[in-house]
Parts: C-alpha cells; structure tokens; sequence
C-alpha cells in the first residue's frame, strides 16, 4: 500500500532508509534465502512503521519550531517597533536604576534639555533639579529619595543652561523576577508654553489689561482675606476709594492715549506709596483702590493716604503738554466700621464724596472722630513744614557735667519750636509727626548744623572745647546720606570731629546687627564720637556692645530716677557702669535731680551726668553764661 508521507517525512527519508537497508542486508548475508525473504520482509515493514513514527515526530518537531521562529521574529519586530518609539518620542524619555541613576535617555530629551547623552548618563536624576528654591517643593517626585511605583503631576525640571520649565510627568517603575523595583521609566512632556497661556488667561480673568492691577473680582477677594485676618489677629484693614479729579477733562482733551498714559502712570506712583503685602486695583475708568493689610499703627493710614496725594501732584509729561492731576480720596476701617467687603466700599466710596465736597485734593475718612484726628496731623505735617522753611526752631543745650572734676564736659543739643501763632510748642508735640512723615531727616539735619556752629562759636568766645551730643531718629540713623551731613556740618561750621557725638537709641541697634555695624563704621570714619544713649530702657543686651564701635553709654534715667530708693535700680546701674568701663567706654547717666542720685554715681565710678541737679536746659546764651560762671567759680 503506498503511504503519502508528509514533505518532512520525505526530506529525512534518507537516514531511515540508509539504516534499514544496512541491517536487511546484514540478515541476508546469516540465512537461507527463505528464512532472508521472511526477515527482509519483516524488517523491511518494521522499518516502514518506525520510519513513519520518526516522521511524524519529526513533523511536530519541526512545526514547533517554526512557530517559534515567526514568534521571535515577530517579537524582534514589536521590540524595534518600540525602539523607535521610545527614540522618536515627543515625549522626554528617561529610564534610570532602582537607585535613580540614569541609564537611558531619547533624543527629544537631549533637544529639549541641551543635555548630551555623555552628560546625563550614568549622573543622578538630581541633576534635573532647578537650583533655586522656589520650586523645591514641586521637584521631589523626580528625586531618587521620592521615586514612587506610580506617579503622575507637574513638576520644575532644570535644562543644561541651569534654566527651569514646566513638565508634565509620569513615573513608572519596572520589577524583575523577584518582584523588586529594578528600574524606572520616566515621560516628560515640556509644558510651559501651556503654563504662560494659562497665566495669561488668569490674568485676564483677575488683573487689569491696561495697568497690571488687580482687578475688581480680585480686589474684592483679598479684601474678604484681609477683613478675617483682621479679626483674628486684632488688626484693622484700610480701604481707599481713589479718584482722579478732572480726568475727564484731560482725557477728552489731550486724547485717549494720553489718558491711558496718565492712568499707567498713576498706578505705578499709588503702588510705590504702599507696602509690598499691600493691594493697589483699579476698579475701572479712573478709580483706584487700595488695601492696606494689618496695620497696627492708625497713624500711618493717614501719612500713606497723604504720600498717596502728594506723589500724585508731582507733573506728568504727557506728550508735548505738561499737566498737574490731583485725587480725592475716601477711606474706611475694618473692623471698626463693618466687617462686611460691600459695606465697607460703599462706605469708602462715601467717604470719597465727602472729600470732593470738601474741596477734592484731600482725604476724608468715614469715622468722623478719627478724620478729626487725622486733619489735625495734617495740619501739624503742614506747620512743621513751615517751620523749617521760617527756621522756626531753635535749640537748647543740657550741660553733662564731669563727676570727676565738676566742670562741665559737654552738652546734649535739644530742638525747640516757636511757633509765630501758638507759642512754644513741646517737641512731644511734633517729633513723632516729624519721624512718620519723613521730615525728621531735614529737622535733623538743621539741629546738627546748627549745633556745630553754635558749639563752635563758643569755642570762639570762650576758648573752652565742649562736646556737643545730637540725637539721631530711626530715619536719620538708615539715612544714606548721613555721613555726608555730618562731614558737612563738621566741614561748615569748623567744629573738630571729636567734639561732636552722635547719639543713637539702644531700640535702632536691635535690627540687622551687621547692618547696624556697617552704619556706625561709617558714622566712626568722620571722626565723631558715638554714644548709646537710653541704654537698659530696651532688650538690652550687654555682651554685644564689644561687637560695636562706641564710645559712651547713657544709663537711661528710668534707673536714676529710683535711686536711692530702689535696690534694683542701683543694681542695673552699679551693673551697666562696671561693665561699660571693661569695654572701656566712658558712662553718662541721665535724669540726675538730687545729691543723693549725685554722690551714689560718684562712688560707683560713673563718668558724666546731666539732669536738673546741675542745669536746666539753657539756650545759646544761657549756655554761655553758665560756662562764664563756672570759670569764674573755679578762679
């Protein structure tokens, strides 16, 4: 019977037939030719079966095998397939160890980044972190020490130019046999074009498109902020309702380009009186507002609202056409006068209408009692103004006399003013004005002056050299051109640089310590003398006067005054004395008003002291005379 044998079957054939036809021969060759027709035919059908068994074997075999082989091939395809996605990806590719070593990164990184392939490899994935600390808290997902099986989110990322730029990224972790975290596949997608678009359209949505300010929906939000802040910590929050006077005038005039010139230029001059943590708006047209956030102090609303209107006079260039514009403003209080955002701007913009009827160019505010007070600074702010253009002022000396010889050693210029209508008025009266208006810089400057020449002066008369103590302010001491003053006044009146002391209070010394140092070095450098004047009336702290470069410490009179009848008093003072002359500085104690206060300063080695028990303040004259008398005692 003729068995149709599968090609396979037929392609090994050969080896079958080679070894059937070697062991029929074989029995042939061992017996008769019966008994070798029998066996060749029985082997000769055996062979056949097996043969056919082989085949089929083989046929599965060989089956299996190219199955196996599409398999791979088809495995090798999808895996160059995937290759080539991963290499021409849109995406930042990056596959680094368990450890956040990188092992891999596409080309589309590189573009991206300005990274080599050379530079990365092998680096920390750290080194995709932006350097700043601005975006730390957005950049640990990419950090080996916060690399999850899973992750997905935004992060700042750091190109080879060290600058940042937004991403979208997933994390993905790779496990190996053992169900362990062998690597991890990361996919960036750069998205700070999106980012800008999307902070432009906030910004549409939030801020003025002409100024940059905040806009009414943001205003209004911020102001319901600051209103529960208030509450919470015991602050108050102001709120000014602005209004350009006339602008419509100038803005039909001159054009509508001129006035949008005008409004950017407003805005930029409101936002320059205000603090940082402030919120200027505009809520359309010419209105403004301003939110002032916890304030402590309700004398500083009305010095802003004030710088506000003065800053807002000053000219402005507007093309060919030079124009002077000046505001109306309204301003409410929260919690004082409501705790509601609505309430409160209608009660600012009240308060804006009783400024306009009130004249424009001026503030009104809408608690009657406290307008009262405020128009009262004002016109303070207005005299001392005057009084330094007429040198309405004048100044007064307070002889320190030396506890060592008795004679008198130097003196403490104090200003005074006169005023043409009211009289005397006390310096309690208008310094603190002075100090939170500005004006105390140019006061000062005319007490130094004025102190030099007159000291000098009597050097003159006289040939006796004093030296004279001036007080500095806080806005003096941080004044840049303080140094200049002093040389200048040094310089004018020819006093020597060693007779005059620059006083400066212990409270301005506890700021920025270095920058403290830095401003005194400077006051040293002119020569002059400098003293701490208060000391022990603040959080005094002994050990850091080694640190400054000082000459004299004044014991506070609160100390003074309690001597001899407060043990403690004469403790701190015995305490500040002793330990002033370890650093070698030379004591003065102020507020001396009996013999008792005298002789306990004597015997604890105090140097100087002035106070009532020696002299009264004295005017120039008075000075003279004093000094006259005491020579002729001494002769």
């Amino acid at each position: 019977m003729d068995v149709k044998l599968p090609k396979l079957a037929v392609k090994h054939s050969t080896i079958l037939m080679t070894l059937g036809i070697t062991f029929s021969s074989s029995a042939l060759a061992a017996n008769d030719d019966m008994a070798t027709a029998s066996l060749q035919a029985m082997f000769t059908g055996f062979s056949a079966a097996l043969f056919a068994i082989l085949c089929f074997f083989l046929y599965r075999l060989n089956n299996r095998l190219q199955k196996n082989l599409r398999r791979n091939e088809a495995t090798e395809i999808m895996m160059s397939k995937l290759s080539s996605a991963i290499t021409n990806s849109g995406a930042s590719i990056l596959i680094t160890d368990a450890k956040g070593i990188i092992e891999y990164v596409n080309q589309k990184f590189c573009t991206t980044t300005c990274f080599l392939h050379s530079d990365v490899i092998g680096q920390s994935i750290d080194i995709l972190t932006p350097q700043t600390h601005e975006h730390e808290h957005k950049t640990r997902a990419i950090s080996k020490n916060y690399l999850k099986p899973v992750w997905e989110g935004e992060l700042v990322l750091r190109k080879k130019n060290r600058s940042n730029y937004w991403n979208a990224v997933t994390i993905s972790a790779v496990y190996g046999k053992n169900k362990m975290i062998t690597n991890y596949v990361i996919s960036a997608i750069d998205i700070t074009a999106l980012k800008s678009a999307n902070k432009k359209m906030e910004n549409l949505a939030l801020f003025d498109s002409l100024t940059g300010l905040a806009n009414r929906r943001l205003f209004t939000d911020r102001l319901n902020i600051s209103i529960l802040n208030a509450q919470r910590h015991d602050k108050v929050t102001a709120l000014f309702f602005l209004d350009l006077d006339q602008f419509k005038r100038i803005n039909d005039t001159l054009g509508h380009q001129a006035g949008d010139k005008l409004l950017l230029i407003t805005a930029d001059r409101i936002k320059a009186c205000v603090r940082e943590q402030d919120t200027v708006a505009r809520l359309g047209g010419d209105e403004f507002t301003i939110l002032l956030n916890d304030i402590t102090d309700l004398d500083k609303v009305a010095s802003i609202a004030d710088s506000v209107l003065k800053s807002l006079k000053k000219p402005i260039k507007l093309g060919k056409h030079e124009v002077i514009i000046s505001t109306s403003i309204g301003i409410t209080l929260a919690p004082t006068d409501s705790t509601d955002s609505e309430t409160l701007m209608k009660n600012a913009d009240l308060a804006l209408y009783m400024a306009k009827d009130n004249g424009r160019d001026c503030y009104h505010f809408f608690t009657e009692d406290l307008n009262t007070r405020a128009n009262k600074l004002l016109h303070i702010e207005n005299e001392l103004r005057q009084a330094i253009i007429n040198e309405d002022f004048y100044l007064h000396y307070q002889p320190q006399i030396n506890l060592k010889t008795g004679e008198i050693a130097s003196v403490e210029a104090l200003i005074r003013w006169r005023h043409p209508d009211k009289g005397e008025i006390p310096p309690s009266d208008f310094i603190s004005i002075a100090e939170e208006t500005g004006l105390i810089v140019p006061i000062g400057e005319w007490v130094m002056r004025n102190a030099c020449k007159e000291i000098h002066q009597l050097y003159l008369k006289t040939g006796k050299k004093l030296r004279v103590a001036v007080n500095l302010s806080p806005r003096q001491f941080n004044d840049l051109k303080l140094v200049d003053t002093v040389s200048s006044a040094l310089k004018e009146s020819g006093l020597e640089a060693e007779q005059l002391e620059i006083e400066v209070t212990e409270s301005m010394l506890m700021d920025d310590i270095g920058t403290v140092i830095e401003q005194l070095n400077r006051i040293k450098s002119t020569g002059s003398t400098i003293s701490i004047d208060d000391f022990g009336s603040g959080y005094s702290s002994l050990s850091y006067l080694r640190n400054l470069p000082v000459d004299i410490l004044k014991i506070d009179q609160e100390f003074v005054t309690d001597i001899p009848d407060d043990l403690s008093a004469m403790e701190i003072a015995s305490a500040v004395i002793a330990v002033a002359h370890k650093l070698n500085l030379k004591v003065v104690a102020e507020g001396v008003e009996n013999i008792d206060q005298r002789d306990f300063l004597v015997i604890n080695g105090c140097d100087y002291a002035q106070g009532y028990f020696f002299s009264r303040p004295l005017c120039y004259e008075g000075l003279h005379a004093f000094f006259i008398e005491e020579q002729q005692a001494i002769a």
